[in-house]
């Protein structure tokens, strides 16, 4: 970005950039997200922990996703509010870490709603007993699991790492996955962290590697 005679970014940059900053933190509420879940959405997009060290496409790519998943920038009043409680914003969490890994392939609230639905028998997050939401939840967290001991598996078998017999060995191997995932991608990421578009340019890596 090309800065002025005075040596500072031109105001509407500025002012384009703490507007960008701003939807994002009501887009952090009104979505009812904790700040793990708001961090891992930033990681993931824009590989920063924080907004404010987000460059302004960045900035817009993270606003889109949460659009995505449900906020509106002008919300009208009267709207049915989501649900904010403990097990809900627990819920929306994974789903969005779910969305993130390209997993799931529609992030928004209608998409949740639906699947709950489908699992729970109600329309809306507000109305799932204690017990409905706890299945939810172990659901969702089990399939995040899978997702994550499958691409762990095709990885070690890919880069030719034996089976882990202790919880040592599995760290140590999954440092080396993460340091190797790191430098093809050239950011930092890991097993869980990583799109399936990103997964699969590792595993092509090695796959590419082992064929020549």
């Amino acid at each position: 970005m090309a800065k002025g005679a005075n040596g500072k970014l031109p105001v509407t940059h500025v002012d384009n950039r703490q507007r960008l900053i701003r939807l994002i933190h009501v887009a952090k509420r009104d979505l009812a997200l904790d700040d793990d879940s708001y961090r891992a959405i930033l990681q993931r997009i824009g590989k920063q922990a924080s907004s404010s060290k987000l460059t302004i496409p960045q900035l817009s790519q993270v606003l889109e996703y949460m659009k995505q998943a449900g906020f509106k920038v002008r919300s009208k009043a009267g709207g049915r509010p989501l649900a904010k409680d403990c097990q809900s914003k627990m819920i929306r969490g994974i789903w969005l870490e779910l969305a993130g890994m390209e997993v799931v392939r529609n992030a928004s609230e209608e998409a949740l709603a639906t699947f709950v639905k489908r699992m729970a028998k109600v329309d809306t997050l507000q109305w799932l007993s204690t017990e409905q939401a706890s299945l939810v939840i172990e659901h969702l967290k089990e399939w995040r699991q899978r997702v994550i001991n499958a691409r762990r598996a095709q990885l070690h078998k890919a880069m030719g790492l034996p089976v882990p017999t202790g919880i040592e060995v599995q760290a140590a191997q999954e440092e080396k996955m993460r340091e190797v995932a790191s430098a093809v991608l050239g950011h930092k990421t890991s097993v869980a962290e990583m799109t399936e578009t990103d997964f699969q340019a590792v595993l092509a890596h090695f796959t590419k590697e082992t064929m020549q």
